[in-house]
């Protein structure tokens, strides 16, 4: 076995044709998940295999190339961009009916949003996105998998994927006029209504705001992942992220409608 790079260094390991890492409460639901998205045709998903007694989930490697580098001209492309939305939109659509179907106990990491339209990815950014020839092609890391409206999805899609992010923040490299531009693309690439683009300034403030509660709380209960993040500022970088969308929101509408 080989090292997966990653958030989790040394606990992502591939194995041939497939991945081994850490489970949670949630994998089970997960992997139920997982094979419903196989079921509706969807096959751009890791492939659940098994859940072992040392806290490990199998599922199969999705090949491509995985790098959250918008400044990477392979990442940061127009082609990736509109085949990321397209993806995000396909997913979607396959995610409807698990929850109405699924008969069993459902554990999730993050918790469920209302109204519980589908299951969302919960983390659609470049990093979770694998890709070959400036395509997004397949997703990755469905840990945080949660029931949500798709709207709640596209907003922290759009975040990540414009970046709708401060430039003064480390690794963003594009200006606000650029990342509006691309937050435009997405939403008509994605094919969002009208009404979902009024609603997605304040959705992605809220979105931010839960991960931010959530990474807090983790952090509190001594989740020693998420204690680190709030140590390194990430929480903070979410919070003046809020500000910055509703400090251009005016802006924002205007580009999305």
């Amino acid at each position: 076995m080989k090292p997966l790079e990653g958030g989790r260094t040394g606990q992502i390991w591939r194995d041939g044709d497939t991945v081994v890492r850490p489970s949670g409460a949630w994998t089970p639901t997960v992997h139920r998940f997982l094979r419903h998205l196989r079921s509706r045709g969807f096959l751009a998903a890791p492939e659940p295999i098994d859940i072992t007694g040392e806290n490990q989930e199998i599922v199969s490697f999705v090949a491509g190339r995985v790098c959250e580098d918008l400044g990477d001209s392979f990442v940061g492309s127009e082609r990736m961009l509109l085949s990321a939305a397209r993806l995000l939109r396909d997913f979607h659509t396959a995610s409807q009916g698990f929850l109405e179907r699924d008969v069993e106990v459902q554990t999730w990491m993050l918790p469920p949003q209302e109204p519980r339209e589908i299951v969302c990815h919960g983390d659609y950014a470049p990093y979770n996105v694998a890709t070959t020839e400036h395509e997004a092609v397949g997703i990755i890391d469905f840990d945080t998998a949660h029931p949500a409206p798709r709207l709640w999805d596209l907003a922290y899609a759009v975040y990540r994927w414009a970046p709708l992010s401060d430039p003064s923040h480390p690794g963003v490299m594009s200006g606000l006029n650029e990342q509006l531009r691309r937050a435009g693309t997405f939403c008509a690439a994605y094919g969002t209504t009208v009404e979902e683009r009024q609603q997605l300034p304040e959705t992605i403030c809220r979105r931010l705001q839960a991960l931010v509660n959530f990474m807090q709380a983790r952090a509190s209960a001594r989740d020693e992942t998420f204690a680190e993040h709030v140590a390194a500022g990430d929480a903070q970088l979410y919070l003046s992220d809020i500000d910055y969308v509703q400090k251009h929101r005016d802006r924002l509408l205007n580009a999305l409608l």
